[in-house]
């Protein structure tokens, strides 16, 4: 019983040591687990291609698959570069033969966009292009908004309220 009087301050110093250790173990472990399971695929955007007739516009979303080694640095360099390679797609897309939209698996046009991303970054992070939701609509289906009328100066250079200036447009 001396023995327990004496140390016992010890031990429970030594509990406490081991008790973080194993904590400290368990986090770590499961954050190796999710910097593992973390994705490697970047989506980069939903881009629009219209047919050659004007009747329907073709809805492609896109991701990019990096090597997952280098999944923060490549995830970082496309943020960086977010609209060049936005561009660099919609270019590509839009030179597209119609043939080409008419393949199942779409890989010359997914070959077509990795080679542009890759000479626009001067890098090749890029291993994989992957193009879904690849749907069809018809153009009078599609919202677009109506395009401003460039010459007509925005409601806060004029005097009057946006509301009551589009009751007016509407009611003349």
């Amino acid at each position: 019983m001396a023995l327990v009087r004496k140390y016992w301050i010890a031990a429970l110093v030594v509990c406490l040591v081991l008790s973080h250790a194993l904590i400290i173990g368990y986090v770590r472990s499961e954050a190796i687990r999710i910097k593992v399971a973390a994705s490697n695929e970047i989506p980069i955007g939903v881009y629009y291609v219209q047919s050659e007739d004007r009747n329907w516009v073709t809805q492609l979303r896109v991701h990019l698959e990096v090597d997952p080694a280098h999944r923060l640095a490549s995830k970082a360099t496309i943020e960086h570069h977010r609209w060049l390679i936005h561009e660099v797609v919609e270019e590509k897309l839009r030179q597209t033969e119609p043939e080409l939209l008419k393949d199942a698996v779409l890989l010359e046009i997914k070959d077509r966009i990795k080679i542009a991303i890759q000479e626009a970054l001067q890098e090749e992070i890029v291993t994989r292009v992957l193009v879904n939701d690849r749907v069809d609509i018809p153009v009078q289906r599609f919202g677009a908004p109506v395009a401003p009328d460039l010459i007509e100066p925005e409601p806060l250079y004029t005097s009057a309220p946006a509301v009551q200036r589009d009751i007016e447009e509407v009611d003349p």
